[in-house]
């Protein structure tokens, strides 16, 4: 006996079979057009806050290369310090293309009015 179709059944899957259609169609576009370059880190400092015991202070990290960086490095100083000064280093574990992270840091001395420098000292590609 040969069972008939709903009309809803039969909606549904042409609907199922062109959205995964479009899908896979967009990762084709994607992949085919995206470049192999570099991670391009460009590190961004917020304002410090003032903590309990030390001051906080936002990083974001922004990938705006076409791989994604591992294991990226973030050196933080305290601008207008000496060679001795303070220094600080984030560690975050992945930063996607085209995506950001953010982290913090803290210092035990209240940031200089110069402000915080931060900048990418290293990461691993995947």
């Amino acid at each position: 006996m040969k069972t008939r179709w709903n009309w809803l059944e039969g909606v549904v899957f042409a609907s199922s079979c062109v959205l995964v259609a479009l899908v896979l169609g967009y990762l084709a576009v994607d992949a085919w057009r995206t470049d192999s370059g570099p991670p391009d880190l460009a590190v961004t400092v917020g304002t410090p806050v003032r903590g309990a015991q030390d001051w906080r202070v936002p990083v974001t990290v922004e990938n705006r290369g076409d791989t994604a960086a591992e294991e990226v490095h973030v050196r933080v100083t305290l601008r207008g310090e000496a060679p001795s000064g303070e220094e600080v280093e984030l560690v975050l574990a992945f930063v996607p293309r085209h995506s950001k992270r953010e982290g913090w840091v803290t210092f035990r001395k209240q940031p200089p009015p110069a402000g915080v420098e931060a900048r990418a000292v290293g990461y691993a590609t995947p």
